[in-house]
């Protein structure tokens, strides 16, 4: 678990916690940015494993100036390899998320978290993970491609030029409220199929479409030249 500080240079006025980063792009940090690991306490059957990191955290928000932006990473929460068993309980996980949101809610200029969830080992039918989207202002989820379906991944680009595929995309919930409703995914309008290609050097994000139906030579062709279908195309 790591928590990276910023401090902000400029006029004596607040900043507005507003950064655009480029996926892109590797992220470089600014000048005087120093990264915390805090340590995952002991096996504890009496108390929270959470409650130390709670109590680090705490501290050094009250502690710094407030035009330091505390970025928090917590990866692959609730995995065996990294965290005590006792921390998947209920009652000391939800009031851990509890507690977060308390203080995201505090410093709201000064504070931002990122937690990751292996869904391998806990699904989302899971009635904890569902309790810990609903304590959660985004959710998304990224789920990769088996090895068997190379073929329909290489479909799944638009020309035969682009990468393919990796995985999918879905988005269920996003920090955001509009016209059409609020942060859910499904409601919002985003519900479309999306998929996602990790290299060395970017994070692409682009819709995915399932590939032509085996033997339509004239719809393979089309998918392969880029040709779009027009209103008289599609009318019948």
């Amino acid at each position: 678990m790591a928590e990276a500080s910023t401090e902000l240079a400029g006029s004596s006025e607040p900043a507005a916690f507003c950064h655009i980063f480029d996926l892109a792009k590797r992220l470089t940090f600014p000048t005087g940015t120093s990264i915390n690991f805090i340590p995952l306490p002991l096996q504890s059957a009496d108390s929270s494993p959470f409650l130390p990191i709670l109590q680090d955290l705490s501290k050094r928000l009250s502690s710094s100036p407030p035009s330091t932006v505390h970025r928090l990473v917590i990866p692959t929460l609730l995995s065996p390899a990294l965290y005590p068993t006792t921390a998947s309980q209920p009652h000391y996980l939800l009031q851990f998320l509890h507690s977060l949101r308390s203080l995201l809610r505090q410093y709201p200029t000064q504070l931002t978290a990122l937690i990751t969830l292996p869904l391998e080992l806990y699904p989302r039918s899971l009635g904890l993970v569902r309790w810990m989207e609903m304590l959660s202002d985004g959710v998304l989820e990224l789920t990769p491609f088996p090895h068997l379906m190379d073929a329909l991944v290489t479909s799944g680009a638009a020309t035969a030029h682009e990468e393919r595929p990796q995985g999918m995309l879905k988005i269920h919930r996003l920090p955001i409220f509009h016209e059409k409703g609020g942060g859910g995914g499904g409601s919002s309008g985003l519900s479309e199929d999306l998929a996602f290609t990790v290299s060395r050097r970017k994070f692409v994000i682009k819709p995915f479409s399932l590939p032509p139906v085996e033997g339509d030579t004239e719809a393979q062709q089309g998918l392969g030249e880029g040709v779009k279908q027009t209103k008289v195309d599609i009318d019948f």
